[in-house]
């Protein structure tokens, strides 16, 4: 037991326990190390908020749209460098991984390729899958989007949900660890808001607003009702529905279901000039921001991430892993 009611679990471990949680539920043996392995990183990345927490979900929606967790992705369509990805209504973990790998192919033949996912479930942390593309020598940005109800953010006080949080992620690689930004459009993401719930904790100022469209503080106020709000007021929501239009619209997603997508798009990291001379110039980047520290520590996109990953251990709420090993149970 480590604190605030927080165990401590190894990777392998918390990984084994969800892959076989997941498999229980109808995942295939594929299916559930994937989705598992990027749960478990994200864990190890600082997000519990898109780790071990989800697996319960998973498992208790397994085999209704975007949680077939049998089904599995395949590339329906190439033309020039645009590839289409079916991912057959499961979850988007196994789908990302094709459609990341399939535009970086692309990518570093003709210099830029872009892949749709369609038909496509519950994806992760966005990041996962810019971090893959850098680390096969792309660029990346990726668009998560959904368009099915219930929506979960508001324009701001007052007004109804109409939107997904819809996160982005851009990954640029460097001389140390990858430029990595990885957002929600809301000020904070629906799991953060799940997490502070569980362990009793406020949100930040203007990160909410309850059932009667007034903001709060009180987690319990998003799950009664209310909605999450936009990061930068009408940036945030403005950003919201373009990678809507992008992910959704533009790929064909809205068409099946669920009507959730997603766009990736890759370019050759050395496609413009040579690859190291690019990974150079941003470390000089990073430099510059770390020297701009006042009293403040700065820090460049995807380094709380890389500092978060040198732990040796998952930190998973007793009452989450007693569930998680209530799941795994028939396997065991």
């Amino acid at each position: 037991m480590t604190r605030s009611g927080l165990e401590a679990l190894a990777p392998e471990t918390a990984t084994l326990l969800a892959k076989r949680a997941l498999a229980v539920a109808g995942a295939s043996d594929a299916n559930a190390a994937c989705t598992a392995g990027y749960l478990v990183d994200a864990e190890l990345a600082g997000h519990p908020s898109h780790g071990l927490r989800l697996v319960p979900q998973y498992c208790e929606l397994a085999g209704t749209d975007g949680h077939r967790l049998d089904a599995v992705p395949r590339v329906v369509e190439v033309r020039d460098a645009l590839s289409v990805v079916d991912a057959a209504g499961g979850l988007g973990y196994p789908a990302l991984e094709l459609a990341v790998d399939a535009a970086v192919a692309t990518a570093l033949e003709v210099g830029i390729g872009a892949c749709s996912v369609i038909r496509c479930g519950h994806a992760g942390r966005a990041g996962a899958w810019v971090e893959r593309a850098v680390d096969q020598g792309a660029v990346a940005i990726v668009m998560l989007g959904g368009a099915d109800p219930p929506f979960v953010m508001a324009a701001g006080p007052g007004s109804a949900a109409s939107l997904h949080t819809n996160p982005v992620a851009i990954g640029v690689p460097a001389e140390g660890p990858p430029l990595i930004l990885d957002i929600a459009t809301s000020l904070v993401a629906a799991g953060k808001v799940a997490i502070a719930s569980s362990r009793g904790t406020a949100l930040p100022d203007g990160a909410i607003v309850d059932r009667n469209g007034i903001v709060t503080a009180d987690p319990a106020a998003f799950f009664a009702g209310g909605a999450l709000l936009p990061f930068a007021g009408h940036k945030g929501f403005g950003l919201a529905a373009m990678v809507e239009a992008l992910s959704v619209s533009l790929t064909g997603a809205g068409a099946g279901r669920p009507a959730e997508g997603a766009l990736v798009i890759c370019v050759d990291a050395g496609g413009f000039r040579p690859a190291s001379e690019v990974r150079s110039s941003v470390e000089s980047l990073r430099s510059r921001l770390h020297a701009s520290s006042g009293e403040r520590d700065v820090i460049a996109p995807g380094e709380p991430e890389a500092r978060a990953r040198a732990g040796a251990a998952v930190l998973v709420e007793s009452a989450l892993l007693e569930r998680l090993r209530q799941l795994a149970a028939p396997s065991i």
